[in-house]
């Protein structure tokens, strides 16, 4: 059974996303990401299957066996070997589900990831958003969603009747479950949805906008940073700018420093996912490198949620993309500051 998608009776049908230029675009700048200025959205699908299987990477097969292809990220990202899938999802052993209730997948392989359950997940979760309490949700236990991509759930209405955690070396048989599909390639977003999503977030507290002004440091990761990041700092204190690691905030103070700042700046990471927290008409500044790339998915995310988005190029330390186990970046003061100044008189009109 395969059901086209409607929320308040608008068909989620696929559509094309005209991009807005960042707010210090300079002609030109952009033409090595073209490809990121228009781009198609997928129709949504909800797809109903008797009997099927499902893994911890969210990859789903009928009751015959065979890949639901469109449950992946991407045909590309297939890593299930003819042998791996012969062992484990045709003999191996399964979990067997309750007949009672219908389960729900939404989730793939890449959301135990901040950026990726915030732009990719949760929308797509809000299209069954008035149904949730009549399933129970398909998620991996892994350690962001466990401890804090459920507690997300809540801030944004989206709970469902209960969780089955699938463990990672498990299958499960299913007896009922619903499928939607994905609602748009990721590292692109779904504008609507993403609207959708933020009116739905309910924030803690008697929280009110300020014109708080935050630095997400990456200097407690693995990867990505600035490299010059103490005269960053420096330059960034002088505006009086908020320095912040979130690895040391829970997601409660999280989503309150984000909600009573204006001005969010970082490197390219998944703390710039935090910008859905954010009132309409703030600013998010991304330092990136340009020539290499895989997506633009913050100036996506910025633009669908109406913030205005800035963009500064840093100097990679080696010739590859800035995204995943990435370059890291030496940033220009002098470019930094001209930027700064630029975003905070048209803040200020």
């Amino acid at each position: 059974m395969f059901n086209k998608i409607t929320e308040s009776s608008v068909c989620f049908l696929a559509e094309e996303i005209k991009r807005d230029w960042p707010l210090n675009y300079q002609e030109g700048e952009l033409d090595f990401c073209k490809d990121e200025f228009l781009y198609p959205t997928n129709q949504i699908i909800k797809a109903g299957f008797k009997n099927c299987y499902v893994n911890f990477r969210g990859y789903l097969y009928n009751k015959n066996y065979a890949l639901i292809k469109s449950s992946l990220i991407a045909e590309a990202f297939n890593t299930d070997g003819f042998l791996n899938y012969l062992k484990v999802i045709v003999l191996g052993r399964k979990r067997v589900l309750t007949n009672s209730k219908t389960y729900l997948l939404c989730f793939d392989q890449w959301s135990g990831n901040h950026y990726h359950w915030m732009n990719d997940f949760l929308p797509r979760l809000c299209v069954l958003a008035g149904d949730l309490q009549n399933y129970i949700l398909l998620l991996p236990n892994v350690p962001y969603i466990r401890n804090i991509g459920a507690q997300l759930l809540a801030y944004f209405g989206l709970q469902p009747y209960q969780i089955e955690w699938i463990q990672p070396d498990e299958v499960l048989k299913v007896p009922h479950l619903d499928f939607i599909s994905h609602p748009v390639i990721t590292g692109k977003s779904h504008d609507r949805l993403i609207q959708i999503l933020r009116k739905r977030l309910v924030l803690p507290g008697n929280i009110t906008p300020k014109k708080r002004r935050i630095y997400i440091s990456r200097r407690k990761s693995t990867q990505r940073f600035v490299l010059n990041e103490e005269a960053v700092i420096a330059l960034l204190q002088g505006y009086d700018f908020e320095i912040v690691c979130y690895e040391d905030l829970n997601i409660h103070q999280q989503i309150t420093l984000t909600s009573e700042a204006n001005l969010l700046v970082s490197i390219h990471g998944a703390g710039l996912a935090n910008a859905i927290f954010m009132h309409p008409d703030s600013a998010v500044l991304e330092f990136r490198r340009d020539k290499i790339y895989v997506n633009q998915c913050f100036w996506h995310l910025s633009s669908a949620l109406g913030l205005k988005y800035y963009y500064l190029f840093g100097e990679p330390d080696r010739e590859m993309a800035i995204e995943g186990q990435g370059c890291n970046l030496t940033i220009s003061t002098d470019v930094l500051r001209s930027t700064i100044e630029r975003i905070l008189h048209d803040l200020s009109h």
